[in-house]
């Protein structure tokens, strides 16, 4: 994968405080609201060895590696009315090691009364910070990338993003086929227990689509392990798009139907900042997710949150993000950077949303408009914009994971991104990217790459393998694994293809 496209932060921050720069879009974002940035703190990386505290007195302490006070950092926190240093982290990173290379475990919180000029401050920190703090920036807030709200429609005819046969969804017509081929990756697998979508969001309810696959999380913003959802139904919705479940008579079906579900609070109610995000990011890699939704969009660059993706990389985990609603040039943040899965969203028409982000950085596109999911905890209701387009993408890689459990995260993308639909202008574009999911396509190349007969998914085509092939012989329905050809029925065509791998898995 290509170098990340990481931002001078520093530089950025010190432009905008001098007034050298405008604001893509028009004048710089505004502080405490969705697209700007905190102004009642600034975060701070100290240096290795280096250390930052301020007493309940007010009283400030900066020194560097050495023990040597650096007066100079101490004037500028007590000129801004710093009154508190506190650990970035509210839980500590499971995996020390991995945290302390990133330097994740040096970031702290500068407190500042609230209207403080964050960006003026972070840009004076950065340039006297010396040897004790390495890097100085203010904290974005992001809010949910979602348009408004459509009315409720409980019938699976109405998921226009998983089957698509030109039928109409609020009134508007669709073009049979522009859909994500759900019902091909369902042949293959409708998912895994074992594998964990973590929904950085609004909190997820207990909907009776979910609940008995939602598992306990946790609430950054609160401290505590409250994931009720906070911003009408958002995260609800996002993670019955990934993993509601299908073919049970009630209500809508997500992309992996088995897999579960951990939500992580980090908004309140629907915006928050980037270190909520960067906090949550790590508490679910150390929790087990080797998939993460970020139905939000962030218009600053952060690096605590760029190292918490990286974070959770190395754990793993593959990270998804929306692209964005600006309608313009200007992917948001997290989905700008390489290592994040950049979606962009399409309509029923496989045209691209008037309101989804361009440039450079989207990666796929997945349905995003007029998409019917859970809401509240019985309900279901349409929902728009980049947040809907994502969990298509996250619930797709996680029936990829179910059937290629030890695929390296780098190849699971690659796979996924090589199986598109080409929908726009020919080749990658500014808005689609490599173009629409096909979850059938990238499922059944996952399944082919990782050793065609690997049914138990152990990384060998084994005994155990042919056991539960030949207890699956004959006709089959959904899902059906062990139909190799996909031709409907377990036979000797089938057998052929698992003996032909006897002895181990690629």
């Amino acid at each position: 994968m290509a170098a990340s496209r990481r931002t001078n932060f520093a530089a950025v921050i010190a432009a905008l405080a001098g007034g050298a720069i405008a604001w893509a879009g028009g004048p710089a974002p505004a502080a405490d609201r969705a697209g700007g940035w905190a102004s009642d703190r600034v975060l701070v990386r100290v240096a290795p060895g280096a250390s930052v505290a301020i007493d309940a007195g007010g009283a400030i302490d900066v020194r560097s590696a050495d023990g040597a006070a650096d007066l100079a950092v101490a004037g500028e926190l007590a000129a801004a009315g710093a009154r508190g240093a506190t650990r970035l982290a509210t839980v500590p990173a499971g995996d020390a090691a991995r945290a302390a290379a990133l330097g994740l475990d040096r970031w702290r919180c500068i407190a500042l009364p609230r209207g403080s000029d964050a960006p003026a401050i972070a840009a004076r920190l950065a340039r006297t910070g010396g040897r004790a703090i390495e890097l100085a920036e203010v904290d974005p807030v992001g809010g949910i990338a979602e348009d408004a709200p459509r009315p409720d429609d409980p019938r699976f005819a109405e998921q226009w993003g998983l089957e698509n046969t030109g039928q109409f969804v609020n009134g508007v017509g669709g073009m049979p086929g522009s859909d994500v081929r759900a019902r091909a990756a369902w042949h293959v697998s409708t998912g895994d227990p074992s594998t964990i979508i973590a929904v950085l969001d609004s909190g997820v309810n207990p909907h009776a689509d979910l609940a008995y696959r939602v598992m306990p999380g946790w609430n950054v913003v609160a401290g505590n392990d409250n994931t009720t959802d906070t911003c009408a139904s958002h995260g609800t919705h996002c993670a019955g798009i990934a993993a509601a479940v299908g073919n049970d008579a009630f209500g809508t079906a997500g992309m992996a139907w088995r897999a579960r579900v951990l939500p992580v609070v980090v908004v309140s109610p629907c915006s928050g900042l980037a270190s909520w995000l960067a906090d949550g990011l790590v508490w679910a890699a150390d929790h087990g997710a080797t998939v993460m939704n970020v139905s939000l969009q962030y218009s600053l660059a952060s690096t605590p949150m760029l190292d918490a993706v990286r974070y959770a990389r190395g754990a793993g985990a593959i990270v998804v993000a929306s692209a964005g609603n600006t309608g313009t040039t200007g992917v948001a943040y997290p989905a700008r950077w390489d290592e994040v899965i950049a979606v962009g969203s399409i309509d029923q028409a496989d045209v691209p949303a008037a309101t989804t982000a361009v440039g450079p950085e989207v990666d796929v596109a997945a349905p995003g408009v007029n998409v019917l999911s859970t809401v509240g905890t019985m309900d279901h209701g349409f929902k728009s914009g980049t947040s809907m387009a994502a969990p298509f993408v996250a619930g797709t890689i996680a029936l990829m994971r179910s059937v290629a459990p030890t695929m390296p995260p780098v190849t699971l993308r690659s796979y996924l991104e090589s199986t598109c639909v080409d929908v726009f202008d020919p080749g990658t574009d500014l808005r689609t990217g490599r173009g629409r999911i096909d979850a059938g396509a990238a499922v059944r190349a996952a399944r082919l790459a990782n050793g065609m007969g690997d049914l138990n998914g152990d990384g060998a085509v084994d005994g155990p393998d042919l056991g539960l092939f030949l207890s699956a012989w004959g006709g089959c329905g959904t899902p059906c694994p062990a139909d190799f050809n996909d031709d409907g029925i377990v036979d000797g065509g089938d057998l052929f293809l698992l003996l032909g791998n006897w002895g181990g898995a690629d």
